[in-house]
């Protein structure tokens, strides 16, 4: 049991929810929309209730007037396209003043000196998918883990409010299978804190995936699964105000939008 909760511990960072909304086959739907009419829909559907592990060490940044992704990413010493990734952006030109930005390693948050006179600074670039997720799908892109139409976008990958979310949360009703993502072994199943039931798979030698909150599990570890095989089930397992399934996508450990993954 030790080596399996190392594991886990190793591989998990929590944080928080809020709601967005957008369907897996990219449709996008009003704010108080719900998931498709089922048998026996559940009452409500959620998301993850605020919390937070600190196994990424980082601060927060406060936007001010004037600064831009590039000029903040420098002041810390990071990329511009990890800076944007990690906090969920997709366009630089989105920063806006009083945003905050989770900057990972910072041990405080510093303040932004001004762009010296006569310098233009580059635009940065939309965050890529790394070359190891062509071993995944021979596109580079994963499955949606759940049925097309069967589930809602309510939180997104980034920074919301102070606390970092490093996965994305599709409401969808309670049973609803879960699929793999993508083909790959069963390299952990049990409970975590906060993440309830959970499956992780491994897609190559640090690649993994994360499936959280579920009511069951229909996989052991060790087993060798295909892309679209049902391994789970939606549930509301850990920390959470309703049903729906918590998606990652990591990189070793590092947290990757799972968004830039999916068709």
């Amino acid at each position: 049991m030790r080596r399996r909760a190392g594991l886990a511990g190793a591989m998990l960072a929590l944080a928080a929810c809020a709601a967005p909304q957008h369907r897996p086959d990219g449709n996008a739907t009003a704010p108080d929309a719900k998931p498709p009419p089922v048998a026996h829909p559940p009452l409500s559907y959620g998301a993850d209730e605020p919390h937070a592990e600190l196994d990424i060490v980082g601060s927060t940044h406060v936007v001010q007037r004037g600064e831009t992704v590039y000029r903040i990413a420098k002041t810390y010493g990071l990329d511009a396209r990890e800076l944007m990734e990690v906090n969920g952006l997709t366009d630089p030109r989105a920063l806006q003043p009083g945003m905050e930005l989770f900057i990972p390693g910072a041990p405080r948050a510093l303040e932004v000196p001004p762009l010296p006179a006569g310098v233009v600074e580059p635009v940065p670039p939309a965050p890529a998918v790394p070359a190891q997720a062509s071993l995944v799908h021979g596109n580079g892109k994963m499955h949606w883990p759940l049925q097309k139409g069967m589930g809602i976008l309510r939180q997104g990958f980034g920074v919301r409010q102070g606390q970092r979310h490093d996965g994305i949360d599709l409401a969808a009703p309670e049973g609803t299978p879960v699929l793999a993502a993508a083909g790959g072994e069963v390299v952990y199943t049990g409970r975590q804190s906060g993440y309830g039931v959970i499956v992780i798979l491994r897609h190559a030698p640090s690649l993994l995936t994360v499936y959280a909150h579920n009511s069951a599990v229909m996989v052991k570890e060790g087993d060798r699964v295909e892309a679209g095989t049902p391994i789970a089930r939606v549930g509301q397992s850990g920390r959470t105000t309703g049903p729906h399934l918590h998606f990652e996508v990591r990189e070793g450990t590092k947290p990757r939008d799972p968004l830039l993954f999916l068709p």
